[in-house]
C-alpha cells in the first residue's frame, strides 16, 4: 500500500480525535514509523494493523473505519494532493464516478510498483449508476466511502448500496449509487 494511504488514516484520526488517538492506534498497530511517505510503499499488513488498531481505540466496527476513511480521503485527502486530476476529472459527482479510473491511471503512472483497483460505471435507469470495482485487495468499504465522499465534496448526496461484493464471492464488486 502506498503511503499516502497510511497518511491518510493518520490524517484522519489527528482531525477528528486528537494526537494522542493517534499515537494509541499506532502503538496498539504495532507500527513504529511516526510519519508516512507518500509515494513509499508499505505492506498492506500494516495498513490493515493500522485500521483493525483504529477500530478497537475508537470503538467503531472495521468496517466503519473504512468506510469512514474513503469519505475522509475524497473530501481531505485528495482534494490536497489531486486538485488538478479532480478538476479534470469534472464537475459533477457522476462525472467523476465516470472518471475515477482515468484519475487511478494518471496519479500512479510514474509510480511503477503501484497496483490501482479498476472501476468502470454503467448508467441505469433514473440517474442511477452501477459503479463496478476490481481489485484484489477487497477495499470495497473504503470504495462505498470514497463514492459517498464525492458527493459530500460535491454537495451533492449520494445514496450508496454494495449489491455484489468479491468478499462475498462474486467476480467484483458492484455499487447501487443514486442521487439523493
Amino acid at each position: 500500500m502506498k503511503g499516502v494511504i497510511n497518511k491518510g488514516i493518520q490524517e484522519m484520526v489527528v482531525s477528528r480525535f486528537g494526537h494522542e488517538t493517534w499515537e494509541a492506534v499506532r502503538r496498539r498497530a504495532g507500527v513504529e514509523e511516526e510519519f508516512f511517505l507518500l509515494t513509499e510503499d508499505y505492506p498492506d499488513e500494516g495498513t490493515e494493523k493500522l485500521v483493525q488498531a483504529a477500530a478497537l481505540v475508537l470503538d467503531l466496527p472495521v468496517e466503519g473505519v473504512m468506510v469512514e476513511f474513503g469519505r475522509y480521503w475524497f473530501t481531505h485527502v485528495a482534494p490536497v494532493l489531486y486538485p488538478t486530476y479532480i478538476a479534470l476529472a469534472g464537475s459533477s459527482p457522476v462525472e467523476m464516478l465516470k472518471n475515477v479510473d482515468r484519475i487511478h491511471r494518471l496519479v500512479t503512472r510514474n509510480l511503477p510498483s503501484a497496483s490501482p483497483p479498476s472501476f468502470q460505471v454503467e448508467e441505469g435507469e433514473d440517474g442511477m449508476l452501477r459503479f463496478h470495482y476490481y481489485s484484489t485487495r477487497g477495499l470495497c468499504p473504503v470504495v462505498r466511502g470514497v463514492v459517498e465522499g464525492i458527493g459530500e465534496y460535491f454537495g451533492k448526496p449520494l445514496a450508496v448500496t454494495e449489491v455484489e461484493c468479491a468478499l462475498q464471492g462474486d467476480h467484483h464488486c458492484v455499487f447501487e449509487v443514486f442521487p439523493r
